[in-house]
């Protein structure tokens, strides 16, 4: 019967150390999961803090988009309004003096009136010359430019010359503000 016990105990060692050793691999099976998953959670968080980063700048350039946007739409009303208000204006008109003939210069903006008492042949012709013409002469300098619209429209004839002045088409948007101040 010594010989059973002992026989038994022996196997029940073996049992033990089996069970032993395969509780160990499941611990560390268990262990190794566990670090594996903690390394997972790590580079979520991280990928969290990147997104909420990400969703910040986002936020940030919305807002500076959205008020970009809201600037925009008020330039494009304020350039609405004043095409609108050049589309109702009357048509300004300028006639080209010399156009056939290219010469080096400045361009000169003359107006040329006629005198009130002046007679007309047609009510259209009185209409057309109410205000005045604006013409454009290319010359080396005032003087001459008047010299050359004094020519083509003499005082004779009823006319009334204007000042020269270098002509606003061409200024750029600067000078034509300092010149109207």
């Amino acid at each position: 019967m010594t010989a059973i016990i002992l026989y038994a105990s022996l196997l029940l060692l073996a049992a033990s150390v089996l069970v032993n050793r395969m509780g160990e691999r499941r611990v560390r099976a268990a262990r190794d999961e566990i670090v594996s998953a903690e390394k997972d959670i790590r580079t979520m968080e991280q990928r969290v803090q990147e997104a909420r980063k990400t969703l910040e700048t986002t936020r940030g350039t919305l807002g500076g988009l959205e008020e970009s946007l809201a600037e925009a739409k008020r330039q494009a009303e304020v350039l609405e309004r004043q095409l609108d208000a050049a589309q109702r204006a009357p048509m300004e008109f300028f006639h080209v003096f010399d156009r056939l003939e290219a010469r080096p210069g400045t361009i000169w903006e003359v107006t040329v009136r006629r005198a009130p008492d002046a007679l007309y042949t047609s009510g259209a012709m009185a209409a057309s010359w109410r205000d005045g013409r604006a013409y454009l002469v290319v010359a080396a300098n005032q003087k001459e430019a008047l010299d050359r619209v004094a020519q083509r429209f003499p005082r004779v004839n009823g006319y009334e010359i204007g000042p020269v002045l270098t002509c606003r088409l061409f200024l750029s948007k600067d000078a034509t503000e300092r010149k109207r101040a």
